[in-house]
């Protein structure tokens, strides 16, 4: 053999891969071919050095409800070397579900590392194949030996998930650190992780810490429930650490909550280490979201104390009614709104905005109400809610959508989002980051840019890039299609931030304008002359703008998300940021006055424009002076009121020189259950058994499962975008979501084969499907998914809808329905 001597270098960091080739040369009178054999071999080096060692002093047992103090020592640092350490604490519940291992920040940074070379020769060509056996292909990464089987099939907790994070605490010179971690309600096991470092080193540690209460109550409770629904909170009680005897357990509930019986409290009798079991019947009063609070209470002064949160949602989608009163000038018009305006709505859910302003006939709060409720969030959605929020935060305060997360997180949030649906190339996707079309990616930027100039924080290397390919498409794609709305969109934005070609728009301008058909089209052209201080080509493309806006039927196959109300309130808005207007904008409000009569129902794209729309016609409403009861009131009048307040008539009188109009939206919950329905849409919704017969709901036991299959059908074969939501019953949830796709189907051949969703989501309380349709699609779709009956009780079932959602007029819905879910055998 040879032994060979290798110094060890610095530039080797956690170790060094070694290799050793030996060539033999051909033997003819031997019959034997050129060989090569390659050994490798990974070369560790010792980095004890380092390695920090980190020792968390955990108690056996803790209870919940109070401060943990954490002591945490490191071993191995230099005298006076400054660390840091954090410690994490999660629900080991959660972690078996997907099998997680605690982060080790020393085997990354000193772990073996992958080859980085290639063997390029003829050798392998060499080789004999009629000799030896075929290779086997090995798949997976690491090592397993079957240990992780039963923890990746875990089920998941019963409880609320937990997980703490105490932050980067620094340690003291001697390496110790005292962190604090309030520990909730909780009974299980909590697995605290801590990772270290320092600038010589990095270390890790981890420790399981059983937290419970002496007495350990599980309960078990539907997800969420709907007014008029019945079930049961079963209770498990364990006496684990407490004395045994008499126990009393008493239950104290929301206002939307109530006890479905006549008893609020029950005696146990508990051994030590016994159980008992315990149902208590409940009933679904009004929608709101609220705890129940469990005190089991014993002789001896122990109390142990539960909260379950539990909330109520309605069964049935939201109602709007817009009204628009006139209100005289100098006293004549009045005005009185009372609790009678929201007849035939739920009173938790029912509120009412006012809108008198010099804006004419929108209805600033009513539209952000609107936009803010929607629940789904698809890029275009997701900006459409947030891009008013940059100009109308007064306004959005004043109808209310403050209260619960502040408007700026709201549109940071956004950022972020949208964010995550950008491509490689730059383009933003619809539901996730796949090829993006260009309209789409252009609103985006839009709406990055506006950010940005309101001073918000936006990724500049995403920023760029999402320009480029906006520069990319207008350098590569010159051809006017669809009314030139993306072409012309991209053109806006790159000028709005100094990267538009003036060749380029001249070239539009002055060669191809006829082109452009789409109004919104010719005023983003417009838009952008006028970031190039182009003032003749600006009012020429606004003025064509116009034109359009006024002439010739909607065109039903248009891609770009909007409508003929959209394009008016764009323009307008368009039109009002330039000074002075290119444009009368006298007559585009007239125009947005009678389109907006026109349409009950608005689209989130709709509202979004309608309201910069609104904000380039709202002025400090110098000339509105109103009575308020009685009370004098200066300026633009923007309320939201719920149901409690309207129970005392409010009464408003117009003082001001000129006629107002009073904008009024009531929307909520109806009060009874709307009938099966639509309008250019239907669906339809059954139930059958997994071997294909078709079963009534109206009675399941608890376990069984059921395939939902809901048939839509379109009566006009357009271009659409539709939403399909079906609300499930509280007592069932969805099993198995794969019915959706051509997988996993066995013993599902009576099924009809699903339509392809471009994205769907399978929620605790519903599911939810996005359709795109074209004139080429047949006009009957079916979607299915399964369901399990989990809760016992009597429950409502809410209708399955369908609309879509950039003509929200077209829309059907199924009726309602009651299903009664019984008790399993235990």
């Amino acid at each position: 053999g040879t032994i060979a001597s290798l110094p060890v270098g610095d530039g080797w960091g956690a170790g060094a891969y070694v290799t050793a080739t030996l060539f033999r040369p051909m033997d003819a009178a031997a019959s034997r071919n050129p060989a090569r054999a390659v050994g490798v071999q990974w070369l560790k080096l010792d980095t004890s050095a380092r390695t920090i060692g980190v020792r968390m002093e955990l108690p056996k047992l803790f209870r919940p409800g109070q401060a943990l103090k954490l002591p945490v020592s490191l071993a191995g640092l230099a005298k006076g070397e400054e660390a840091y350490v954090t410690v994490a604490a999660v629900d080991v519940g959660i972690l078996n579900l997907t099998g997680y291992t605690p982060p080790a920040p020393e085997s990354w940074y000193f772990g073996q590392r992958k080859l980085g070379m290639e063997i390029r020769d003829i050798y392998g060509r060499l080789i004999n194949g009629l000799l030896g056996a075929a290779g086997k292909i090995r798949s997976g990464s690491g090592e397993d030996d079957g240990s992780n089987e039963l923890t990746m099939k875990g089920t998941p907790p019963a409880q609320k998930p937990l997980s703490l994070f105490s932050g980067i605490v620094r340690t003291g010179p001697d390496g110790k650190a005292m962190i604090r971690l309030d520990i909730p309600q909780f009974n299980g096991t909590l697995r605290f992780m801590a990772v270290a470092w320092s600038r010589t080193g990095v270390g890790h540690a981890s420790a399981d810490l059983t937290v419970r209460d002496p007495v350990v109550i599980t309960s078990s409770l539907p997800r969420f429930m709907a007014p008029g629904d019945t079930s049961r909170l079963l209770l498990n009680i364990v006496n684990t650490d407490a004395p045994a005897g008499r126990y009393t357990l008493t239950a104290s509930l929301p206002p939307h909550l109530g006890l479905d019986g006549p008893e609020d409290s029950w005696t146990l009798e508990l051994a030590a280490g016994g159980k008992a079991d315990l149902t208590i019947p409940i009933r679904a009063r009004d929608q709101g979201v609220g705890d129940i609070r469990l005190r089991l209470t014993h002789a001896s002064g122990l109390e142990v104390s539960q909260k379950l949160t539990l909330g109520v949602r309605p069964a049935q989608p939201p109602l709007t009614r817009r009204m628009v009163l006139p209100l005289a000038a100098n006293g004549q018009g009045n005005l009185r709104l009372d609790a009678d305006m929201l007849a035939g709505l739920r009173p938790g859910s029912a509120a009412l905005s006012l809108s008198i302003t010099r804006a004419g006939r929108l209805d600033l709060p009513g539209l952000l109400m609107g936009l803010d409720r929607y629940p789904y969030g698809c890029t275009e959605q997701t900006t459409s809610r947030a891009l008013p929020l940059l100009y109308l935060s007064d306004v959005a305060k004043l109808a209310g959508l403050n209260r619960e997360k502040p408007l700026d997180e709201r549109i940071r949030k956004a950022i972020d989002k949208v964010m995550t649906r950008m491509n490689s190339e730059g383009g933003f996707g619809l539901w996730r980051a796949d090829s993006g079309d260009i309209w789409l990616s252009a609103y985006v930027m839009e709406f990055l840019t506006r950010a940005r100039e309101k001073g918000f924080a936006v990724p500049e290397k995403g920023f760029r890039l999402a320009l480029d390919n906006l520069e990319n498409s207008v350098s590569y794609n010159q051809e006017i299609k669809d009314g030139g709305d993306s072409l012309a969109y991209a053109l806006y934005v790159l000028a709005r931030n100094g990267r538009a070609s003036v060749g380029d728009l001249r070239y539009f301008a002055d060669s191809r304008l006829e082109e452009f058909t789409s109004p919104l089209a010719l005023a983003h052209l417009g838009g952008a002359f006028n970031y190039t201080g182009d003032k003749i080509r600006t009012a020429t493309a606004f003025r064509a703008a116009l034109n359009k806006l006024s002439a010739g039927p909607e065109d039903p196959l248009r891609e770009d998300y909007g409508s003929r109300l959209r394009d008016v309130a764009a323009v307008f808005a368009l039109a009002a940021g330039i000074n002075p207007a290119p444009i009368p904008l006298d007559e585009l409000t007239r125009l947005l006055d009678r389109r907006q009569s026109e349409q009950p129902y608005t689209s989130t794209q709709e509202k979004a424009w309608l309201l910069l729309a609104a904000h380039a016609l709202l002025d400090d409403g110098g000339t509105v002076r109103l009575t308020v009861n009685g009370a004098s009131h200066a300026g633009n009048l923007i309320r939201r009121y719920g149901a409690a307040e309207l129970e005392t008539p409010i009464r408003i009188g117009n003082d001001g020189p000129a006629p107002l109009d009073a904008v009024i939206t009531v929307s909520g919950t109806p009060d009874r259950p709307l009938p099966a329905g639509g309008n250019g849409l239907s669906i339809t919704r059954h139930y059958y058994t997994r071997d294909g017969r078709e079963v009534s709901l109206d009675r399941i036991t608890q376990t069984e499962r059921l395939v939902v299959v809901l048939k839509v059908h379109e009566e006009k074969k357009v271009r659409s975008r539709l939403l399909v939501v079906d609300r499930l019953p509280a007592g069932l949830e969805i099993d198995n979501p794969a019915l959706m796709t051509s997988a996993s189907l066995a013993g599902f051949d009576w099924l009809p084969k699903s339509a392809g969703a471009v994205h769907s989501e399978f929620r605790d309380d519903r599911f939810v499907a996005a359709m795109d349709r074209n004139p080429g699609s047949n006009r009957d779709f079916t979607l299915a998914y399964m369901v399990r009956a989990v809760s016992p009780g009597s429950f409502v079932v809410p209708p399955a809808v369908v609309e879509d959602m950039y003509r929200p007029f077209t829309n059907a819905r199924t009726a309602t329905g009651r299903v009664e879910v019984l008790a399993g055998r235990p």
